[in-house]
């Protein structure tokens, strides 16, 4: 175990902004919350009301300071989350529908008062320091160079420090133990059974679902959230467990409704499932939207599918859709080669998939291929690369001296997040209720489930040439 402490400071809320007239509701049948926030440099009533997605005449109600629509650097305004109590039927059914819509709104989390300005948390991660050799330069520098748990669990750790020194120039106070589990029960036994484990705000990691549940059955009778931050793989939701990336199935569901929108727009496009045995269930899943859908096994075919079948299968003058349900990267490099080689201007080909996993980041399948076929997947992160992250990557290049790859954006991102949500709530599981967060690829919003809690920020992305965007209709 080492110690890390830093000090922190932070952020901004923004909340359910409610948009329907408050004079529908007797005071009785609501109740009514605060954020603090600081007017910043440049700031006006309608950037802030776009900010909380509050009207401006429910700010200026519970600030009677504000003088006809100016406000002034350093003024605190109260900012109204209204919380529905008790409601007739008829204004139940108001109020459902606007619940309904801001789920689809993000919140931002830069500019508030934060609540709780001490925060302490516990970093484990497998970096299994015992396997590097400090002494030899060289072979340490061959075992850095591969990708393995140490590597991986370095990425992270980096961009967690970023999260911090962001934080830092911010304000909040900060203390961060960090624990190097080394991948065995028996590490994990010796952490849960530390003094300190219960007291922490949050833990995050481990990164292995199987120490994962061991940790999380040891500290079964105690409160402190245990946040898995990398895999979407089952675990065992365990009270008070947080799965940050949203499972196979749940980034599936929005694929399913994706699919079910483009039957509304084509009801007969001409269809093919290319998949495996570990992609039955999908297959089948397919086939009640698309029962003559063409077939191919690639377990029967030795992964491999004959350019002259599909040719022949996929036809002009109507959308050819290809469903790639397979992770075997020899697969999906051969099919998307073969599929982009027989567009035309007669006849266009999209690919799609119900789970992309990180196969598909192999520098084997080409990124023009799939913008070329229109490439469709749902994920738990937006795989944009561009001016908004120049902060960080300027950040993590005078630090580190390259530029951060996935896993130190997603350190960063998650990190922060935990931060923002546990001081403005005071507790971690206390800020399920104030919506999905958004940073510049991962989003976070978590619901219950049985004892625990996952994120259901689920993304459709579709490439287009060397570009990608999101798909939101089907959020």
């Amino acid at each position: 175990m080492r110690h890390l402490r830093l000090f922190l400071l932070f952020f901004i809320i923004s909340i359910f902004g409610f948009s329907q007239n408050t004079k529908s509701v007797n005071d009785s049948e609501i109740n009514i919350e605060f954020i603090d926030h600081s007017v910043k440099r440049k700031q006006t009533l309608f950037t802030i009301s776009n900010l909380y997605n509050v009207p401006i005449d429910l700010i200026k109600k519970y600030n009677p300071q504000i003088k006809g629509n100016k406000i002034s650097k350093k003024m605190v305004l109260k900012i109204p989350f209204i919380k529905t109590i008790e409601l007739e039927k008829s204004i139940e059914e108001i109020i459902e529908k606007i619940v309904d819509k801001s789920k689809k709104s993000t919140i931002n989390l830069i500019d508030s008062v934060p609540k709780k300005k001490s925060i302490s948390f516990a970093f484990i991660a497998p970096f299994n320091l015992d396997n590097i050799e400090i002494d030899s330069i060289e072979k340490t520098k061959i075992y850095l160079e591969k990708l393995n748990l140490s590597t991986l669990s370095l990425d992270f750790y980096s961009g967690t420090l970023m999260a911090l020194q962001k934080a830092k120039n911010l304000g909040i106070n900060l203390q961060v133990d960090t624990y190097d589990n080394k991948n065995s029960f028996e590490e994990i036994d010796k952490i849960a059974n530390s003094k300190k484990i219960k007291n922490y705000d949050f833990i995050l990691g481990p990164f292995i679902p199987r120490n994962i549940n061991r940790l999380s059955s040891m500290l079964s009778e105690f409160n402190t959230p245990i946040v898995s931050p990398l895999t979407s793989k089952e675990i065992n939701l365990n009270k008070n467990i947080f799965q940050s990336i949203p499972p196979v199935e749940l980034q599936r569901e929005l694929m399913f409704r994706h699919v079910d929108s483009l039957i509304l727009q084509d009801p007969d496009p001409c269809v093919m499932i290319i998949y495996d045995t570990s992609t039955e269930n999908v297959k089948e899943e397919l086939l009640k939207r698309f029962p003559y859908a063409e077939l191919i096994d690639t377990d029967l075919t030795m992964g491999l599918v004959d350019p002259e079948i599909t040719d022949s299968l996929l036809v002009e003058q109507k959308n050819n859709l290809v469903f790639l349900e397979s992770q075997n990267l020899n697969v999906i490099t051969s099919v998307s080669s073969l599929l982009n080689s027989q567009i035309s201007k007669e006849r266009n080909i999209n690919m799609l998939s119900s789970y992309r996993s990180e196969t598909y980041e192999n520098e084997n399948i080409s990124f023009q291929h799939l913008g070329n076929l229109k490439f469709t997947y749902p994920t738990y992160f937006y795989p944009k690369y561009d001016e908004e992250l120049n902060e960080l990557n300027d950040l993590f290049f005078e630090n580190f001296g390259k530029l951060p790859n996935k896993i130190v954006i997603r350190a960063y991102e998650i990190t922060l997040d935990l931060i923002l949500r546990s001081a403005y709530r005071r507790k971690l599981v206390k800020s399920i209720n104030i919506g999905e967060t958004k940073y510049y690829q991962n989003r976070f919003k978590y619901k219950k489930l049985n004892n625990g809690y996952i994120n259901e920020s689920v993304l459709l992305i579709q490439h287009d040439d060397l570009d990608v965007f999101e798909i939101t209709s089907e959020k």
